[in-house]
C-alpha cells in the first residue's frame, strides 16, 4: 500500500482535506486523490490499539488502492522516497549499493560496526521555540565520528519504514545484506503489534549474542533510573505492553517487554528522550543490538518476553507523535 499519506484532494469538492479533517467528517468510502500524482486513494479512518491497560486511538490516513502506484515523480513514491535517501552526501557503495533500477541494498555489518564506535556527540544548534527557550526537542545533535553518517543514513530508512504500513512496502526497493547474507524485512523490523516482537524474541532469545541489527517501533509508556551489576547508572525507557488474551497449551500468556537502555554518561541522548517523552512524543523507532530473555510468572501464568536493546547514539532513536487523540492537543 505505499507510504501513509495525511493529506489528500477530496473528489467531491476539489479541495485539499487533511486526514483529521477527513476523520471528523467521517468519510469512511468517500472517493480522494493524491495532491501530487492524482492517483486514487482510500481513506481509512482512526482505529483503536488495545495495550496492557488502555486503549488508544490510532491516527487515520489515506493510502493507494490495491494494485497502483504513485507517479514517478510523487512526493508519496515509495522508491523516490528511498532515492531521496539515497542522494545524501556520503561516500555509499560500502553501506548503501544500487543493486536494479529499482532497488538498492543495505549492508546490515556497516552499521554494526558503526554502532561500536565509541560516540562523541556534540550539540549542532537549537530552534528557539515560542517561549523563546531552546530545550532537547528542539536541538540537533551531531553524531561525530567517521562512522557517524552511517548512523544517521540508517535512522533515515528506520524512518522511512515507519511511514510504511507494512514490511513489503520497502522490501521491493530496499534489500538488507549481513555480510554475505539476505536478510529478511520480517526478521529486521519488529512492532508495533505484539507478534512481531513475540517472533524477535524467537529469533534471537537462543543466540549468545545478536548477529545483526533490528529495528523496533512501539509507545514509550514510562522510564526508570537504575543500576547495573556493577553499579554503573543507565535510564530504561519502558515500552507499553501489549493487551494479550491468547494463551499456549499449558495456558500460558506471552507479553513482550521492550527496554531501550542508556547509561547516564550519555547525558544529551538521556534529555532528548525524556524531553520528548513530556512533550506527549511517546510513539518511538530505535535501531541497535537486541538482547532477549524469557521470565516465567507461574502466579500470574504469563511468559515475559525481555527484549533489551541499548542506545548510545540520538541517531539510533527518533520519537514522533502519531496517536490520534494527541492531535487535538490533549
Amino acid at each position: 500500500m505505499g507510504v501513509k499519506i495525511d493529506k489528500a484532494v477530496y473528489t467531491k469538492t476539489k479541495e485539499t482535506m487533511t486526514n483529521i479533517e477527513a476523520d471528523k467528517q467521517e468519510l469512511n468510502g468517500e472517493k480522494f486523490t493524491c495532491p501530487y500524482c492524482m492517483k486514487e486513494l482510500s481513506f481509512r479512518r482512526s482505529g483503536k490499539r488495545q495495550l496492557e491497560n488502555k486503549v488508544i486511538d490510532v491516527s487515520p490516513y489515506f493510502r493507494l488502492e490495491k494494485g497502483i502506484e504513485h507517479g514517478e515523480n510523487c512526493e508519496y513514491n515509495t522508491f523516490g522516497q528511498v532515492e531521496i535517501v539515497a542522494r545524501k552526501p556520503m561516500a555509499l557503495k560500502d553501506f548503501m549499493e544500487k543493486k536494479k533500477k529499482d532497488q538498492y541494498a543495505i549492508r546490515l555489518q556497516v552499521v554494526k560496526k558503526a554502532m561500536a564506535e565509541p560516540p562523541q556527540e556534540e550539540e549542532e544548534g537549537t530552534t528557539s521555540n515560542p517561549k523563546g527557550k531552546g530545550d532537547a526537542t528542539d536541538k540537533n545533535y551531531k553524531n561525530s565520528g567517521s562512522m557517524a553518517p552511517y548512523l544517521s543514513r540508517m535512522k533515515d530508512i528506520m524512518i522511512l519504514r515507519s511511514k510504511m504500513e507494512e514490511n513489503k512496502d520497502v522490501k521491493k526497493h530496499i534489500k538488507l545484506e549481513y555480510k554475505s547474507k539476505s536478510i529478511s524485512w520480517e526478521k529486521f523490523y519488529f512492532g508495533p503489534e505484539y507478534k512481531d516482537f513475540l517472533v524477535l524474541s524467537k529469533y534471537f532469545r537462543n543466540k549468545p549474542e545478536p548477529k545483526h541489527p533490528i529495528c523496533i517501533e512501539g509507545m514509550v509508556k514510562e522510564y526508570q533510573k537504575r543500576t547495573d551489576r556493577k553499579n554503573k547508572e543507565y535510564y530504561s525507557f519502558m515500552l507499553e505492553k501489549p493487551y494479550v488474551k491468547d494463551t499456549d497449551t499449558e495456558g500460558f500468556k506471552h507479553v513482550p517487554s521492550v527496554n531501550l537502555n542508556i547509561y547516564k554518561e550519555h547525558e544529551k541522548l538521556i534529555d532528548y528522550m525524556k524531553d520528548n517523552y513530556k512533550k506527549h512524543n511517546k510513539q518511538i523507532i530505535a535501531y541497535g543490538d537486541p538482547y532477549v530473555t524469557v521470565n516465567t510468572s507461574s502466579q500470574y501464568n504469563v511468559k515475559y518476553h525481555n527484549i533489551t536493546i541499548w542506545i548510545n547514539r540520538t541517531a539510533q532513536v527518533h520519537l514522533f507523535n502519531d496517536v490520534y487523540v494527541k492531535l487535538f492537543g490533549e
